[in-house]
């Protein structure tokens, strides 16, 4: 059983990749994004911003949890906050895969962010390369796998993320 976590910045194809892994492994896919706003649906009930995104974080390690304790052995989860990636490993220890899909080309990530058309309205094309810039400079956490974007077609790093299933040593970049 694994979690694989898809991350990157913008641009990077996460939701396009995760939704040609979820169909090949007919596994469940989960964005953070897709949690309720739990203060739009209850516009009474007084809440930071901070704890219902604590509050969807935590409902979606159960999610997951309920997921792989019903016999999926694999759980898509895209979007989730950097911060947030520790409690995950944390949670399901050697079964996460963390997957960053990077780009070497700041056009790539540009383009790519201007000219959507999946319905994502993030168009910050300049912030975008600069969080792809960060995760390409950081130190690659231990288990992490790095699969470059910029240059493969949506196949071939569907592909690299469901071998990345499979691996029992990971690698640093695929």
């Amino acid at each position: 059983m694994s979690v694989l976590l898809i991350t990157g910045a913008p641009g990077t194809g996460k939701s396009t990749v995760a939704a040609m892994v979820h169909e090949k492994l007919k596994c469940p896919w989960f964005e953070f994004g897709w949690i309720p706003e739990f203060r739009n649906l209850n516009p009474h009930t007084e809440i930071s911003y901070e704890d219902e995104e604590r509050m969807s974080f935590e409902n979606l390690m159960l999610v997951t949890e309920n997921y792989l304790r019903h016999g999926f052995e694999t759980v898509i989860l895209t979007d989730i906050r950097e911060e947030f990636t520790d409690e995950v490993r944390e949670r399901f220890g050697d079964r996460v895969r963390v997957i960053v899909l990077y780009s070497t080309s700041d056009e790539v990530i540009r383009e790519r962010v201007l000219g959507r058309d999946n319905g994502n309205e993030y168009r910050n094309a300049d912030e975008a390369a600069a969080i792809n810039r960060r995760f390409m400079e950081r130190v690659p956490m231990q288990g992490e796998i790095r699969v470059r974007c910029n240059d493969r077609s949506v196949e071939e790093v569907a592909q690299c993320v469901i071998d990345a299933v499979h691996i029992e040593k990971m690698p640093l970049q695929m």
